[in-house]
């Protein structure tokens, strides 16, 4: 069953405690950072591979739809860490049960239409986007559990990460639904080069390849930059430096993650962290192109001394922590401060083509506090970002929470041109935990109504799409971008609530989106 509050807390401290130790040379397993922000993501957190079901304690009103998820712990973290007892007892809490192998090669059409909830037409419209149809994945693809789904760009297929046996036999996989033909395939990752699972799927955009990496940050594993290519299903290491498992000691380690396409060029944008020694750091960004070697961007080392970027693989909102504008010019990225004892992370824009340009930080962590009152008593942690389509704005994502009814997650527009950002709702002003379960002013839902379980961009990058669970039904609000200042309208999305807080979004150009476990098919005006 999902860890109570107490536990993912628990989890934290001591996930906190081997990575600092381990970064300092100690017996745990280390891992890049060390971050005393207060444990945001577990609250929320999804238990890692197989399932994606929330943790987070939740209203009467929303608790009992939450229970229909609760899954069984797994043991598949726990083998690189067998012989350490601090890291063993921190994956084997975080970890989810392994999924069973694959249920069928193939699924009908349908089989996948089935399960489409039609909103009324009376309320299936709201700010300008248009909710046609609401599937959950898992019955699309007719898996009991969809890892890192991600939808390709262009709306033919749907990748995710499947897993079969345990301890030293698990074998994973990247799987494949091709809508044309309802075709289901996958194909078994690379036994013994590639350790445990990824955190991220990033398919290129033209959707033919698809970019990923190990877990350098919670698992410890050193990292290259890899890709699947969905054609032939073959998979190649990009930035092989002859290191697998454990960076830890290791001098020739060298840490390629968080990678991101270049549309403009084709390229994988990626950081390299090379440890020199808690806390300091060698970081650059680097690009690769498939058969190609990798070349250095920017040496960032100077620039963003003791400054890495840290994440929560069970909390990656938007388009993750790093992103290239679609322009091709700047890189977003939410970077964490390790040289105090509170690490705190920041959003910063680097420049792609002109080395002179020094990086531009564009909110800090007080910045995402601005628009969460203060009687929670938990910070808000950046956890996410997307570019808008023009490459003129960012969308980027503030989550406070640690476990209690009162969850915050606040999107804020952010013009790095001006150096101004603006929230998309504004929490600050509710006085206390009974506001913000009453009503709105100039609204007839709850304020907690607004602050959704996730987000992302429309297909069209023009709008920000908010998902929540309105007491038994989906929401789906609706942004414009730059925002207006008024409370965003909603949608309905579904009929029926999936409780499944899936952090998760990813989005196509013929108007599909993978949000909450939720295919939806939307249009816009």
């Amino acid at each position: 069953m999902i860890r109570s509050i107490r536990t993912y807390t628990l989890l934290a401290m001591i996930t906190l405690f081997v990575l600092v130790l381990g970064a300092c040379g100690g017996a745990q397993q280390p891992t890049p950072t060390a971050t005393a922000v207060p444990p945001v993501a577990e609250a929320t957190a999804t238990p890692v591979p197989p399932t994606e079901a929330p943790a987070t304690e939740v209203p009467a009103t929303e608790a009992a739809t939450e229970e229909a998820t609760a899954v069984e712990p797994t043991e598949a973290a726990t083998e690189e860490a067998a012989t350490e007892e601090a890291t063993e007892a921190a994956t084997e809490e975080a970890v989810a049960e392994a999924t069973e192998a694959a249920t069928e090669e193939a699924v009908t059409e349908a089989a996948a239409a089935a399960d489409v909830t039609q909103a009324p037409a009376a309320d299936a419209t709201a700010g300008g986007i248009t909710v046609q149809s609401a599937r959950r994945v898992t019955n699309v693809i007719n898996e009991r559990e969809a890892p890192f789904a991600a939808i390709s760009p262009d709306g033919a297929q749907i990748a995710w990460f499947n897993q079969t046996g345990r301890r030293a036999d698990r074998t994973g996989m990247i799987c494949l639904f091709t809508f044309a033909n309802a075709d289901k395939t996958c194909h078994d990752m690379p036994t013994g080069a590639f350790r445990d699972w990824p955190y991220q799927l990033q398919w290129s955009p033209d959707s033919t390849t698809i970019a990923f990496t190990e877990n350098p940050v919670q698992l410890g594993n050193d990292s290259d930059i890899w890709i699947f290519t969905a054609a032939d299903g073959t998979f190649q290491n990009l930035t092989d430096d002859g290191v697998t498992g454990s960076w830890r000691g290791n001098a020739d380690a060298l840490i390629d993650y968080l990678p991101s396409w270049n549309a403009a060029d084709g390229s994988i944008v990626f950081w390299r962290v090379k440890a020199l020694g808690f806390p300091n750091f060698e970081v650059a960004l680097y690009k690769v192109t498939p058969g190609s070697e990798a070349e250095l961007v920017r040496d960032l080392t100077e620039a963003l001394p003791q400054q890495i970027l840290i994440f929560q693989q069970e909390s990656f909102y938007l388009d993750g922590f790093s992103a290239v504008s679609p322009d091709g010019t700047k890189l977003a990225a939410i970077v964490n401060d390790v040289s105090g004892f509170g690490a705190q992370a920041n959003l910063w824009v680097i420049d792609l083509t002109d080395d002179t340009v020094a990086p531009t930080p564009v909110m800090s962590f007080a910045d995402y506090q601005s628009a969460v009152p203060n009687w929670p008593g938990v910070p808000a942690a950046p956890v996410g970002l997307s570019w808008t389509a023009d490459s003129a704005g960012l969308v980027t994502v503030g989550f406070s929470n640690l476990g209690n009814s009162t969850p915050f997650m606040v999107f804020f527009y952010v013009d790095p041109a001006a150096g101004s950002f603006t929230p998309v709702v504004d929490f600050s002003g509710v006085e206390d935990s009974s506001a913000y379960f009453a009503t709105a002013p100039g609204s007839d839902l709850p304020w907690r109504a607004f602050s959704p379980w996730t987000g992302s961009l429309s297909p069209s990058g023009a709008k920000l799409l908010m998902l929540n669970d309105l007491t038994g039904r989906m929401g789906l609000f609706t942004s414009p971008l730059p925002p207006t200042g008024g409370l965003p309208p909603v949608a309905t999305a579904a009929n029926e609530s999936i409780a499944s807080t899936v952090t998760r979004s990813s989005r196509a150009a013929n108007g599909m989106m993978l949000m909450y476990g939720l295919l939806l098919t939307i249009s816009e005006e």
